[in-house]
């Protein structure tokens, strides 16, 4: 199965999302379709975020941010055996991405190598809704500590 685009028009104008045209784009890489379409809901009732891309596997998720313009990467750990490579690699193909990784659970390790790796965030799956839209926002805006 390959990547799955979302309708999203490429030029917005002003007014649409406040008046200033600007967008955070999402790209949503999970495995359970349950998971993406709820996130996708939720960012439809936001003016300033718009989902353009989604995938259930890693290799859909490269596909994916090779092929959208996003600036934020909601990235599942369970992707892959080893997240903190994956970051690294989604990294190299596209330094400009913003790599917010869901895991299922805090892990100092995970978080610190991830981090380390250039990850922008680390959420868990149990966080409200509420803190997920301000996360994804700030991590459109923000650079990593260097």
């Amino acid at each position: 199965m390959a990547s799955i685009p979302v309708n999203v028009e490429e030029k917005l104008g002003a007014g649409e999302d406040g008046g200033n045209g600007q967008f955070v784009r999402v790209i949503l890489a999970d495995t359970q379709a349950i998971f993406r379409a709820g996130l996708r809901k939720v960012f439809a009732l936001e003016d300033d975020i718009r989902v353009v891309g989604q995938a259930e596997t890693l290799a859909q998720t490269q596909s994916a941010a090779a092929k959208f313009s996003a600036d934020v990467l909601i990235f599942e750990a369970a992707l892959t055996p080893n997240p903190v490579e994956a970051v690294a690699n989604l990294l190299r193909q596209n330094s400009s991405l913003r790599i917010v990784v869901v895991t299922p659970a805090a892990d100092e390790d995970l978080t610190l190598e991830l981090f380390r790796r250039g990850a922008h965030g680390i959420v868990s799956q149990a966080l409200d809704q509420e803190f997920r839209l301000h996360f994804t926002r700030n991590n459109a805006v923000c650079t990593p500590a260097k």
